[in-house]
């Protein structure tokens, strides 16, 4: 089916208003819509709390009963007793398809690096700040060069009648026509381009709120992550077997189960199952690889696999696919729990960058909420789409998010 950007989505709602806080100040912050044009995003920063006495106590996220699925690839706890066979998938560590080092791999580290300088600074980024931080950003074969053509393939693929012939499959949302035609396939030229590169031009320029602009870069750069570990296990199956590898770094950073970099590392403070279970998806992926491989020890790309090998394929990416969400869920869910206890009073949270960075990041999830429950995701885009939140807002949104993304 067709799936509608959630930006989009969130454009074409009107903004849920219920009662704000006594006095709310007033920030400067705007938030990009994904066509270059901008709305104004106030959170109340000043003044006396919001009454939060009618609001139900947020309950701890509970993971007792998780259990993976029959067909799930199960490495750490079951490699014997699942539906797999044996394979390099059972090895921890990873296993690499590929001797080098993962290009993904640097990326992973030139975003810690701009962590550091922008939304992980204590103090205020400074212009300079900024600089620094998209010169980490621009580095050859780095961050900006895989942002800018990022496909979302929870998409249906671009025709491939309309391919141009002189690039490659993976790399159609390069050309301008195809992704002006094609939006929600070609997120990273489309949507995240923008947002991403008027936060650094604003951050350089002193232009705006500092901490509001690097909010904007994070969940930008978090969202390209979650989107880029989908599409390297796709394509190491489809294109180029190394993906696997590539996969697998985005997600760790080359760091073991027990610890991570970048979106890893977020999942794995909020939850310990999300991350192991986004290990076991990869790992399904290297299973497969390995499984695959013919009898002359090549890797030959799914179309030239049997109809079972494909159709198990299909398994370990959607496991791949159920583990990152309950993980981005995971880490939004984090980021609106502690804006929520800043709006009540309880919290020390910048409002204007915890609503920035969480306006984003709610509306990159509505997409995957609405296809589980229309009903659930128009809350999660109601509150994208909210110019200024009530706690009970946000309160609605985590009781959606939990509702839709439990357990993988």
């Amino acid at each position: 089916m067709t799936r509608r950007n959630p930006w989009t989505l969130t454009l074409l709602l009107l903004p849920l208003l219920a009662c704000k806080a006594d006095d709310p100040g007033e920030t400067d912050g705007d938030v990009t819509d994904g066509t270059g044009d901008t709305t104004n995003s106030s959170t109340p920063t000043t003044g006396e709390p919001m009454d939060c006495s009618m609001i139900p106590e947020i309950a701890a996220i509970d993971e007792s009963s998780c259990e993976p699925l029959a067909t799930d690839f199960q490495p750490r706890t079951d490699a014997a007793g699942d539906m797999w066979d044996a394979c390099a998938g059972d090895q921890i560590p990873y296993q690499q398809v590929d001797a080098k080092t993962p290009g993904s791999a640097a990326r992973i580290v030139a975003y810690e690096e701009m962590a550091k300088l922008l939304w992980d600074n204590p103090n205020e980024p400074t212009a300079d700040d900024f600089t620094a931080a998209r010169d980490q950003y621009v580095i050859a074969e780095g961050l900006e060069s895989r942002l800018n053509r990022r496909e979302d393939l929870h998409y249906p693929q671009i025709p491939e009648a309309e391919w141009d012939p002189q690039v490659d499959g993976d790399k159609q949302c390069t050309v301008a026509a195809l992704a002006a035609k094609y939006p929600d396939r070609c997120v990273g030229p489309n949507t995240m381009k923008p947002i991403i590169d008027q936060a650094f031009a604003d951050g350089q320029s002193g232009t705006g709120d500092a901490r509001v602009n690097a909010a904007k870069i994070h969940a930008t750069l978090e969202w390209f992550l979650y989107l880029s570990i989908y599409k390297e296990t796709n394509t190491c199956a489809t294109e180029k077997p190394a993906d696997c590898d590539s996969a697998w770094a985005y997600y760790t950073g080359l760091e073991p189960i027990d610890g991570g970099l970048g979106f890893s590392a977020d999942v794995l403070a909020g939850s310990k199952n999300a991350h192991e279970r986004i290990w076991d998806g990869l790992l399904a992926a290297r299973c497969w690889r390995d499984l695959a491989k013919d009898d002359m020890g090549a890797y030959p790309l799914l179309e030239m696999t049997t109809p079972e090998l494909q159709d198990l394929f299909e398994v370990g990416w959607e496991q791949v696919d159920q583990a990152l969400h309950r993980g981005y869920a995971v880490v939004i869910r984090d980021q609106a729990e502690s804006f929520l206890q800043s709006l009540c009073g309880d919290g020390d949270a910048y409002q204007p960058a915890a609503w920035a960075y969480l306006q984003l990041s709610l509306g990159a999830l509505v997409r995957e909420a609405s296809e589980r429950d229309a009903a659930k995701g128009k809350i999660i885009a109601d509150v994208a789409a909210s110019a200024s939140p009530t706690a009970q807002d946000i309160a609605d949104a985590i009781g959606a998010i939990d509702a839709l993304f439990p357990c993988p």
